[in-house]
């Protein structure tokens, strides 16, 4: 089983819970809500990957209004979902909105879209977190950090994709005055910023490409990757290694409509593509999606999609060839959907491992109630159907 958190316009916090195995009334997918909001839209959802065979884990929640919470969430859904932590950015303007949010073993990293970066730090139970403040530039859309959470990356309006040390991003900074002050280079790098990104060629005309970067990840967020992938608002994902170039090493146009999201990619329209990293080649994409989606949560053999018709649907994956240039034989599909009555906004897999074995008991009786046909079998596996999940 499969378990992912979405987060909606109305700020409440629900599970959706897909199964390969179906009830007796034949439902895959269920849906329970955990916390119910105040009219607070959830922007941003985040778990703490850190332990993922434990019983409770941590899931951060970033609020329109600013506020953001720290919550301990069960494995099961039967047990309810607590606040343990809350506070406010101060700094969050209106018409901006948070666009990143990350669970460490430091404390719970926070990015707005006008450049508020928060590392808030847990003091105990019982005690207020404490908070480390930074600035980044303006016209955020994009910000993610490693898996290793050591670095993060971001990314907006006419703001280049930006490589920064998680730690030093907080060290504060020498300004020198009088005779020491010097004229900053254009291209120099701030401190705690380990590497930034050049803009691509100008086009035919030679004209200056738009700088829009509209979403951001890890190509080995398990590892210390120096891949990058970016998505821009005119459709393209661009391939980025810190340790060859500034410039992109690979540039594809994928979407249709524009406004790139993430790989899996989704843009602008109700398009969800599998993109084979390998050549940029788009695998396989999912039918059946009549609304923009928003966000979507990979897990293993299953990728969750929310999307403005208000459905999560869920889907399967399906690895590309082992050789480029080969036909996908095996393409993903939608399993699954559910209706959600408020439109999401966000979704995330709980990073829950659980192993699914199910034996259908139903199929069990009836082949044990059937005639032999007088062929002999020393197997009684033969004779019986198990699924497992």
């Amino acid at each position: 089983m499969r378990r992912f958190l979405v987060g909606d316009d109305l700020g409440n916090i629900k599970s959706v819970s897909y199964s390969l195995a179906a009830t007796q009334d034949g439902v895959k997918t269920t849906t329970k809500t955990l916390s119910t909001g105040s009219s607070k839209a959830v922007q941003v959802l985040a778990v703490d990957s850190s332990s993922e065979q434990a019983q409770t884990r941590l899931l951060a929640a970033g609020f329109s209004s600013g506020l953001a919470s720290i919550f301990s969430i069960p494995n099961s859904d039967a047990d309810p979902m607590e606040e343990v932590y809350q506070w406010k950015e101060t700094r969050l303007k209106d018409g901006h909105a948070y666009i990143g949010l990350e669970i460490s073993e430091k404390g719970a990293f926070s990015c707005t879209s006008n450049g508020a970066l928060r590392l808030t730090s847990f003091n105990g139970e019982g005690e207020s977190p404490s908070s480390q403040l930074a600035s980044l530039p303006n016209r955020l859309h994009a910000w993610r950090m490693s898996g290793r959470q050591d670095t993060f990356v971001y990314g907006g309006d006419e703001v280049d994709v930006s490589l920064w040390d998680a730690e030093r991003a907080f060290t504060p900074q020498y300004m020198p005055s009088g005779p020491e002050v010097k004229k900053r280079k254009r291209d120099a790098l701030f401190p705690g910023e380990l590497w930034r990104a050049k803009n691509v060629q100008n086009d035919d005309l030679g004209l200056r490409q738009p700088l829009r970067i509209t979403s951001l990840t890890y190509l080995s967020p398990s590892s210390a990757s120096h891949h990058l992938a970016a998505g821009t608002e005119l459709g393209n994902i661009r391939r980025y290694d810190t340790r060859a170039a500034r410039r992109p090493v690979s540039d594809w146009k994928v979407a249709k409509i524009g406004g790139i999201r993430e790989l899996f990619a989704s843009d602008n329209g109700s398009n969800l593509y599998a993109v084979d990293l390998r050549n940029g080649k788009v695998a396989y994409g999912y039918p059946g999606i009549s609304g923009a989606i928003v966000s979507s949560a990979p897990s293993p053999s299953f990728l969750a999609s929310a999307s403005l018709d208000r459905y999560v649907r869920i889907h399967s994956t399906f690895s590309p060839p082992p050789k480029v240039g080969q036909q996908q034989e095996q393409k993903g599909a939608v399993l699954d959907k559910i209706f959600m009555k408020s439109t999401p906004t966000v979704i995330v897999w709980d990073h829950a491992v659980t192993q699914e074995s199910t034996v259908s008991t139903q199929d069990d009786d009836v082949w044990e109630t059937m005639a032999t046909t007088g062929v002999d079998s020393d197997d009684d596996s033969t004779r019986r159907r198990k699924r497992i999940g």
